[in-house]
């Protein structure tokens, strides 16, 4: 079995520890007081929060509640603490701003992947816009519409 020269070795070295800084800018460690983000059923109350003790009330009763644990077992980080904002307002909202760096980073980076796979050198349009919205769009396309759609326009 044959081993990477050690140049390249060294540049995949350097590379790795350069994405594992990057990565640590972006995403900072989650401090032990905001664990009750990430799961609210499993967290120490008394050492692994800073809230008020009003907050600290609503997320005792968050996490007795089993119905709320289902669903954040089937649901998305984000979409669960949107889907608990009417019963615990003031926690969810603090969850949500917490959270939401992280979701407007992603999406801007994958807009900014799709915009570098449309402009590419075989296809150099001026317009992009509508093929963006199409990309990045969380709605699924129905197809069967659309085609049927241009079967109409092109009969007439």
């Amino acid at each position: 079995m044959s081993s990477l020269p050690e140049d390249v070795s060294l540049a995949v070295k350097d590379h790795l520890l350069g994405l594992e800084s990057s990565l640590k800018e972006y995403f900072p460690p989650i401090s032990s007081t905001k664990t009750w983000i990430r799961n609210p059923f499993t967290v120490n109350i008394e050492t692994e929060t800073e809230l008020p003790d009003g907050d600290v009330e609503s997320l005792i009763e968050m996490s007795c509640d089993t119905s709320l644990k289902d669903k954040f077992l089937r649901q998305p980080l984000v979409e669960f603490w949107l889907s608990c904002r009417q019963e615990y307002p003031t926690i969810s909202e603090k969850a949500i701003k917490f959270l939401m760096p992280f979701v407007t980073t992603y999406k801007c980076e994958t807009g900014f992947s799709t915009l570098l796979f449309l402009k590419n050198k075989y296809r150099t349009r001026l317009e992009v816009e509508p093929d963006l919205r199409i990309k990045l769009t969380s709605f699924p396309a129905n197809l069967k519409i659309l085609v049927d759609r241009k079967q109409i326009h092109t009969s007439n």
